[in-house]
Order: structure tokens, then sequence, then C-alpha cells
């Protein structure tokens, strides 16, 4: 799927015709140049993002190239990232959303020709130390790694909540063009395999940008993939099950004690990490994933009555 020059779709034949000729020469044009001169193209995966897409691509004009890969949006994303000076592509995927086959079709499909792509989401932007260190990294030719784990500084209510996420926690968000790809479902990270290095330097996460609403529905999502993975390892046993060999202990041991999910997050990020230094963001935010895990508890209870033929 090709992307519309910038400024959108056609309006007439003629005029039609006369972007996608301009378009496209400018596309070969900027091609070219990135050839030449680039190392890492940014590809920012969106849903109805117009409002954080400003800060997210005014991070990054370091980059060689900008990719916007858009999932149906009805809030204007699409024509504000072209305004922005990005490329823009839509591509639907069939529910349950999984962000590991969006990346793995962004990598195929959106004609990248830099040695490296930066994967970043909308409420996400790259300070300048970031910057610096992948543009050390990556074009180092000594360079051996496939991918690089990179750990968010999580925002919320303007506080960085640095305990209470323990950070550092690694995400794997910058790969090398070539056979690497992404897999875990809603928890990705890099093909097993695959020769990883970690940076120094973290990614801003605006973890609360768009609001609670906006939250709960990301995390309703997110609880429904869980919940169901973990029913399909209780019933088998088999750890591919459960959709992801990111923290692959840590993940087996909670599915056994799924009753005592929502307690076991609380008291890990609140109590264990020392959250509660951090203040009232960080109650609110260890608030929201008790909730979280609640919602999975609930949603484990309801597959497994389900599978069973008994009513909810």
């Amino acid at each position: 799927m090709r992307p519309w020059p910038a400024g959108g779709g056609p309006s007439g034949p003629k005029k039609g015709c006369l972007e996608a000729i301009q378009g496209s020469a400018r596309e070969i044009f900027h091609m070219a140049a990135t050839r030449d001169s680039g190392l890492i193209t940014t590809i920012v995966l969106t849903k109805d993002e117009a409002q954080n897409l400003g800060r997210c691509l005014a991070s990054l004009s370091w980059c060689a190239d900008i990719v916007v890969v858009d999932s149906g949006s009805t809030d204007g994303t699409q024509a504000a990232a072209r305004a922005l000076g990005a490329r823009v592509f839509e591509h639907l995927r069939e529910p349950p959303f999984r962000i590991d086959l969006q990346r793995n079709w962004a990598l195929e499909n959106t004609e990248v020709v830099t040695p490296w792509v930066l994967f970043l989401d909308a409420d996400e932007a790259v300070p300048a130390g970031l910057a610096r260190e992948l543009e050390r990294v990556c074009g180092d030719p000594d360079c051996r790694y496939d991918g690089l784990e990179i750990s968010p500084r999580y925002l919320f209510w303007g506080r960085w909540l640095k305990r209470t996420q323990g950070f550092p926690n690694w995400h794997a968000r910058a790969v090398r063009v070539g056979p690497t790809r992404f897999t875990g479902g809603v928890w990705e990270h890099f093909a097993p395999g695959s020769r990883i290095g970690r940076l120094s330097e973290p990614y801003d996460h605006h973890a609360n940008s768009k609001g609670f609403s906006d939250w709960l529905a990301r995390h309703d999502r997110y609880s429904t993939w869980d919940a169901e993975r973990i029913v399909d390892f209780l019933e088998s046993g088999d750890t591919s099950r459960l959709g992801t060999s990111r923290k692959l202990g840590l993940r087996r041991l909670a599915a056994r004690l799924w009753p005592l999910r929502p307690w076991a997050r609380f008291l890990q990020m609140y109590i264990a990490r020392l959250g509660f230094l951090e203040g009232a963001p960080a109650f609110a935010f260890c608030m929201l994933y008790f909730f979280y895990e609640w919602m999975t508890v609930i949603k484990i209870v309801e597959v497994r009555r389900r599978r069973r033929g008994l009513p909810l």
C-alpha cells in the first residue's frame, strides 16, 4: 500500500494525476537522499492520536525519515501526520490488535531504506540524549546487534515514576533492517535468536496523555488478551500459549496464581519498589494497575465459564 502524496487524496482526474506524479517524484528524491545520508527511520503506530502527534514528531527532527502507520483514525491523525512531514500508511488489522504484527507489517511495507528503524508510540518522545546515543550505536560499523532495547521514563501527572515502574524496564524499540521481527502479541519483544543490545538513555512516555477513558479502553483490550492467554496456559501447561517470552518466569507464576494478581501487582509497585515515595501520582498509578489486574481476573473467570458452557 502506498501513501497519498502530502496534502491528501486526489480531488479530480487531472489534478489527482498531477499530484500523484509530483508525490512520486518527491518520494523518489526523498528516498535517494535517505539512501545517501540516512541512518534511522522512526515508525509511529497510531489510532486517533492527533492530540499527541505534534510532541512526538517534533522530537524526531534528527531522523532520516518519519513514517506513521495508522489503524483507521477518525480524529484527523493522518492529515496531522502529513502536515508535520511524515509519510503516512493505513493498515487495518482484524481484532484483537497485535502490536507485534503491526510492527512487522510496517517493516515489510513502508519502503524503509535506512539501515535501522526505531518504533515509537504517539504518546512517547525521544529526548536529545537518546537521539545522540541511537546515532552513535546505530552508526558504529562494529555494531553487531539485531535490535536494541530502551527503557521508558514513565511520566504520570507530571512526575517521573522511576521507582513505581521499576526503571530500567526494557522494551524492544530499535531494529536493524533485515530478517529480525517482533513477536509477543501486545507484549511485544524481539523474536528468539536475535542479538540484543541495551541503551542507557530513556525515551519519554506520557502514560496518561489522553486521560483515564483512553487508558481504560486500551487496558480493556490488554486484559482480554491476557485472560485468554492465561487460560490457554492453565489448560495446556504449554508456556508458549502465554503468547510472549518476555519476563516468562514471572508471567508463568502470575498465571498460576491468577486470583492474587491485583494485590500482588499493587504490593510490587507501591511497596516493594518504594513507589509510595513518589507521592499521590504513584498511588493513583498503582491503583490503575490494581484495576487492570482485577479486570484480567474477572475475564479469566468469564473465559473459563464460556469454555465449560456455563452462564456468565
